[in-house]
């Protein structure tokens, strides 16, 4: 199984996108079905990363990617694919949440 980290600016990209649009904006995203699909973790600590399944990596690279590139510059958009993470806290059908 592979897993797929997708940053901007070498941070996590939806921290980026909350970060970059501004609260109002955000909150309108976050509303769109393009990114409703993504479960929340019951928690996100500061050393806490986030990595899609391949099925989650398809879901946001068709639905949610779109959006989130009219927001953000493509070329700082990076994505990265693991064969193994450890420490894994969390996880579901789209993604899994390690300690760092």
């Amino acid at each position: 199984m592979s897993f797929y980290r997708v940053t901007y600016n070498n941070k996590g990209i939806y921290n980026e996108l909350k970060i970059l649009v501004g609260k109002d904006i955000w909150q309108e995203l976050l509303n769109k079905e393009e990114f409703t699909w993504l479960p929340k973790p019951p928690s996100y600590a500061s050393n806490n990363r986030s990595y899609f399944t391949e099925k989650g990596y398809e879901y946001f690279k068709n639905r949610t990617l779109p959006i989130i590139s009219k927001y953000l510059e493509e070329d700082k958009i990076k994505i990265k694919v693991y064969k193994e993470v450890n420490n894994i806290i969390y996880k579901d059908d789209y993604q899994v949440v390690v300690d760092e």
